[in-house]
């Protein structure tokens, strides 16, 4: 009896171990050699486009790292995601404009700072602070600990129309100064509507002093203040990105949908138009398939201006991580439809792969399997002294093809049906022995 419960359970952990079989890199679509940079027990490589495009889980999900060996070593995937965090509440800072005639350098600045680094005075060479027309503005961040990741600007509500460029610069001791961003500034009216453009997305920057400069023409308004929005890190990822044509609508033609061919986790967009002078409300909406709903993303505006300083358009919208592969983007104002396919420009911050260098290389990174599950390893326990070298990717081979892309029938559950069929048996037998000991309890009590 003891000999058939232990044939019972090796059928058991024989079918399991079956069932747990792991792929091999053939049977992956693509596939492309990992280059180290150099000796290390770990290496960590950025994704490229081609693997977002050629993979078929959302998650990414069907990737694996395999060594000389043949052998799938550990890894794990970095994934972007919404902050968990609740972020710092943007902080109104100090505002000086300097008036047309006021020269900005140190040497046409007169600046007093009291003993407690609290108040700053600034007069003009000549003493006067109040000529009109007001081309620059200084910003006083010394209250400031955190570095700061947009700026904010403030009008009041009935100023004068005006697009533009803005020069944004930085120094710590009002001395020397170092440029740090262009960017667009709009507050336009068209069709009974308003489009404001007055966030300026910053390099992730720390600086005690600020200067903004009008490039080119200055608007009729001053600004009435400055709201800093603190950063929820002291660096600025890289970024990919993607132009995609859009396809209108045979039934609405003030509607466009792009079909990305990837999940990318989008993370900022923008919309180019097709023509110059023109002024869009557009709202956009994703989805994951083409046959899910679509869901609301952000309603906002978007120009293209041709000025005296040169063409202006709209800077980039902030969104959360968004891994939809279909966009679109229905045209809410009022007027004629462009004539040409607007272009969505998406960016997103590209995952990056971190896998143990366990076995002998060269090693292989394969992706691109329908039936593939997410094999990852929670590599976050790691010591952090632990010497993690960069890593490339070489040219794209094709291993199993892009037949391993489409998802195909599910086979007939063997396994399955073996574990069902072992478990029933087992149950069978002890419910045969309990009978027998039921039956007959003196005898089983002298055996």
């Amino acid at each position: 009896m003891k000999g058939l419960t232990f044939h019972l359970l090796g059928l058991l952990v024989y079918a399991s171990a079956a069932h747990a079989q792991e792929f091999s890199a053939k049977e992956f679509a693509y596939g492309q050699m990992v280059l180290p940079s150099g000796d290390a027990a770990a290496y960590r490589f950025t994704l490229p486009l081609a693997v977002y495009k050629n993979t078929v889980r959302e998650d990414l999900g069907d990737l694996r790292i395999f060594n000389g060996e043949g052998v799938a070593v550990p890894f794990s995937l970095s994934r972007t995601s919404t902050p968990s965090s609740v972020p710092k509440p943007a902080v109104a800072v100090p505002l000086f404009p300097l008036h047309e005639g006021a020269r900005i350098i140190i040497d046409g600045v007169h600046l007093t700072i009291n003993s407690n680094n609290t108040t700053v005075n600034l007069q003009t060479h000549n003493g006067a602070t109040a000529i009109s027309g007001v081309r620059q503005y200084l910003l006083d961040a010394r209250a400031l600990d955190e570095a700061l990741s947009a700026l904010k600007l403030d009008w009041s509500d009935g100023a004068s129309e005006y697009t533009g460029r803005l020069s944004v610069e930085v120094s710590d001791d009002l001395t020397n100064w170092h440029f740090l961003i262009v960017a667009p500034i709009a507050n336009l009216r068209a069709n009974g509507q308003m489009l404001v453009e007055n966030r300026v997305n910053l390099p992730i920057t720390k600086a005690k002093f600020w200067r903004l400069s009008w490039l080119g023409t200055a608007p009729n308004f001053e600004l009435t203040g400055i709201l800093a929005e603190p950063a929820a890190s002291l660096t600025e990822p890289n970024r990919s990105s993607l132009d995609t044509n859009g396809a209108a609508d045979p039934k609405d033609s003030r509607e466009y949908t792009f079909d990305l061919a990837a999940h990318l986790p989008v993370s900022r967009l923008n919309l180019l138009l097709p023509e110059p002078n023109s002024v869009m409300d557009v709202e956009i909406a994703s989805r994951a398939s083409a046959s899910a709903p679509w869901r609301f993303i952000t309603h906002a505006g978007f120009y293209r201006l041709k000025t005296s300083e040169g063409e202006q358009q709209n800077a980039l919208l902030e969104v959360a991580p968004n891994t939809d592969r279909y966009w679109r983007a229905r045209i809410s104002s009022a007027g004629a439809p462009p004539q040409s396919p607007l272009t969505l420009h998406v960016e997103w911050i590209p995952n990056e792969v971190t896998f143990m260098a366990q076995g002998h290389g060269p090693f292989v990174f394969a992706y691109g399997n329908a039936s593939a599950n997410r094999a990852e390893t929670n590599l976050s326990q790691l010591p952090q002294s632990l010497n993690i070298a960069p890593a490339t990717l070489g040219p794209i081979q094709v291993t199993g093809g892009t037949a391993r892309l489409i998802a195909k029938p599910a086979p007939f559950p063997r396994m399955r049906v073996v574990l069902w069929s072992v478990l029933l048996l087992a149950a069978a037998i002890l419910a045969w022995m309990a009978y027998r000991i039921a039956r007959d309890p003196k005898d089983n009590a002298q055996a």
